[in-house]
């Protein structure tokens, strides 16, 4: 996309903090590793159903890690089963991009509303990077199907304020103006917002920048929580885990 009298830009990741992701998503990992005496006195789940959704470009393998300490706490953590997440990385016009969203966004309510049927039971949705824009527009959308939502490292506003903007400018041609972006940052905020939604964010986060990184939506529904986690390491990271486990505590 190419953007014109879009003003101000946000500010993309710092640099340092860019570089450094892959380092520090092996610290992340070990850490785990080393901690995991103490994720497993952590609060216990009650069995209801967590789907996890991949980031851009990710697939359910991403997300492994993730699913697999969630169940060991005692919930029904699930994959969503639809492949690698494109996120409209093709599309040619800002139109095309939102109905690839809108699609994405239909085929995971699915999932939800099958899951309630099956269970009885409202779902949570955890939802990593672009997963997490899903995520709260099903919040949205769908409050009845959804007990609370958990974004991390999701990149809320203008894409400018991301590393990877230069990239998928490059690969989608379409014309983008101030209205574009709006339309694409409001996309995930249609409708009442009735569900908790805990949006994780990381100020050395290397791919979303801090400028764009906090959850919008109605405030008496939505915290922001900053942790020190990369942006590819919040699936891994031992904190990030432990807050993960206390927010599902709640009831």
């Amino acid at each position: 996309m190419s953007v014109a009298n879009v003003t101000p830009p946000p500010r993309p990741p710092l640099i340092r903090h860019s570089v450094t992701e892959v380092g520090r998503v092996f610290l992340e990992m070990g850490g785990s590793a080393l901690l995991r005496p103490l994720l497993r006195r952590l609060p216990r789940g009650d069995g209801h159903s967590i789907i996890v959704l991949p980031g851009f470009m990710a697939a359910d393998a991403s997300t492994a890690g993730l699913r697999n300490f969630l169940n060991a706490q005692g919930y029904n953590a699930m994959p969503w089963g639809l492949g690698r997440h494109g996120g409209g990385d093709r599309a040619a016009s800002l139109e095309a991009a939102l109905a690839a969203r809108s699609d994405t966004e239909s085929r995971v309510a699915s999932l939800v509303h099958s899951e309630f049927q099956r269970t009885g039971r409202k779902v949570t949705l955890i939802g990593w990077s672009l997963g997490g824009l899903v995520a709260v527009a099903l919040a949205h959308r769908h409050p009845d199907w959804l007990r609370r939502v958990i974004t991390l490292g999701t990149p809320y506003g203008d894409p400018r304020g991301t590393a990877l903007y230069r990239v998928m400018s490059g690969r989608n041609p379409g014309p983008a103006d101030e209205e574009g972006i709006r339309r694409w940052v409001q996309h995930a905020y249609q409708g009442e917002l009735q569900v908790p939604v805990l949006a994780l964010y990381s100020k050395t986060d290397g791919i979303v920048g801090r400028d764009i990184a906090q959850c919008e939506a109605d405030a008496r529904w939505v915290r922001n929580v900053a942790v020190p986690a990369s942006h590819i390491g919040f699936p891994f990271n031992p904190l990030v885990r432990a807050v993960i486990a206390r927010e599902l505590a709640q009831v």
